[in-house]
């Protein structure tokens, strides 16, 4: 079985930026709510201050007072102005989705909504299809139903939908659709996904009540006013430190003010039922979302059986997840989990790639990939296929081997956490 090297100060703490998903929501709720409001917590990362950047070019204003820490000042959803150029949303995938369904319900808007050339190899029929089917009117100008999409809003209809995904990024689309609209909305998806979007939903008054299953229904008026949003640290950036803990030979590790939402510990879920000690502290409450800090300890892993519903809540951790395999008695395996193929990179072929890199032998599904106990592992050059979440993982295997995994590109962790690199060079 593979072995660490890595060995890391007993009592270290570390803080990791705001959640990505909560800081593109700041934003939009804060720019929904008419007056006054203030983020804090907010994840200085490209893809969240590309969302912001849109809403600036919409009417919003957005002050920055301290790194992290903004005033907004929104006129309201009902005055929000076209722009007059495209609104580029870079790499973010839940910035461009986000928005359109908050742009489609607005009548008398026009926009078209853009980003690299990552985004637009992106499906985008997921969240196209249903908005039409409320009555928007929201074009791919991309091949295949991709990016550049454009829309001109209107008013949209009230709205019944039941997903084949359980994606958070298509709910939450739809809801702010609606909202935009001031129509209900009754959503119905397979499996419980992020529900970072009802939560706030809720801390702002509005009201969602629940149906059988997982299904709801939200309704009007959603009359929103500015306040506070606070944004916990990311348990998806967290999750690459966890593992590098749970994978140290001694120490322990302390990450403070994590988000802990239900929808979102999947990952914690998963790494304690393969053997890792992680233990939950200082359990709270803000605007909404369960808060906390997470105690690692060194742990030796074993395989398990990943059950098909946890996938939607660590469809985003799985490529670190991976790494955590390669210690593990009796290897790893992932499968029912065919939508890691329409994340920044195809991450399953981006994954299995890396693996045989490295001299894994590895077998690839349509839906996952699984590989055996390792007992050794080569230097390779690492391919990023453009991906923060494949460029942090491999940097992470390559702290607890001491091998030289260089990264082709990893300018892409600027994404979502340009402090990674300076983190990972403080345990030394």
């Amino acid at each position: 079985m593979l072995e660490s090297k890595k060995e890391i100060p007993s009592g270290m703490q570390i803080k990791v930026p705001g959640d990505k998903s909560v800081s593109h929501r700041s934003v939009l709720f804060s720019s929904l709510a008419k007056g006054k409001s203030k983020i804090t917590g907010f994840l200085e990362a490209e893809d969240p201050r590309n969302t912001m950047k849109s809403f600036s070019q919409l009417g919003v204003e957005f002050k920055i007072t301290s790194p992290g820490e903004y005033l907004v000042n929104s006129p309201g959803k009902h005055n929000l102005k076209s722009p007059n150029s495209e609104l580029d949303f870079g790499n973010g995938g839940t910035g461009i989705r986000l928005s359109a369904g908050l742009l489609t319900g607005l009548p008398n808007f026009h926009a078209v909504l853009t980003g690299d050339e990552s985004l637009k190899k992106r499906p985008m029929k997921r969240i196209i299809d249903p908005l039409r089917s409320m009555g928007g009117d929201i074009i791919a100008l991309g091949e295949d139903g991709r990016a550049p999409l454009e829309i001109r809003g209107k008013q949209l209809r009230p709205f019944q939908y039941k997903s084949k995904l359980a994606s958070a990024q298509v709910k939450s689309c739809i809801l702010l659709a609606g909202i935009s609209s001031d129509v209900e909305v009754d959503y119905e998806e397979s499996e419980l996904s992020r529900d970072h979007t009802e939560n706030m939903i809720r801390f702002l008054g509005g009201k969602i009540e629940k149906k059988e299953h997982f299904r709801f229904v939200i309704k009007p008026p959603y009359e929103f006013e500015g306040t506070e949003f606070k944004v916990p640290g990311d348990i998806s950036s967290a999750a690459f430190f966890i593992v590098l803990a749970l994978l140290s030979k001694k120490g322990e590790l302390l990450i403070q003010n994590i988000g802990l939402n239900p929808a979102r510990v999947g990952i914690l879920t998963v790494l304690k039922d393969m053997g890792g000690k992680i233990e939950e502290e200082n359990i709270r409450e803000e605007c909404g979302e369960k808060i906390g800090d997470l105690r690692i300890h060194p742990s030796g892993l074993k395989r398990i059986d990943i059950k098909p519903e946890l996938i939607p809540s660590i469809i985003d951790e799985i490529p670190i997840l991976t790494i955590a395999g390669l210690f593990s008695e009796n290897g790893f395996k992932i499968s029912h989990a065919e939508d890691l193929r329409a994340k920044e990179s195809d991450r399953i072929h981006s994954m299995v790639t890396n693996l045989k890199s490295m001299g894994v032998k590895v077998e690839e599904s349509q839906d996952g990939y699984e590989f055996e106990e390792v007992d050794a592992i080569h230097p390779a050059l690492i391919q990023s296929f453009l991906d923060h979440r494949i460029a942090m993982s491999f940097q992470i295997l390559s702290a607890l081997t001491g091998l030289d995994l260089r990264i082709d590109d990893d300018s892409w962790i600027d994404t979502s956490f340009p402090d990674f690199k300076n983190i990972l060079r403080s345990f030394g």
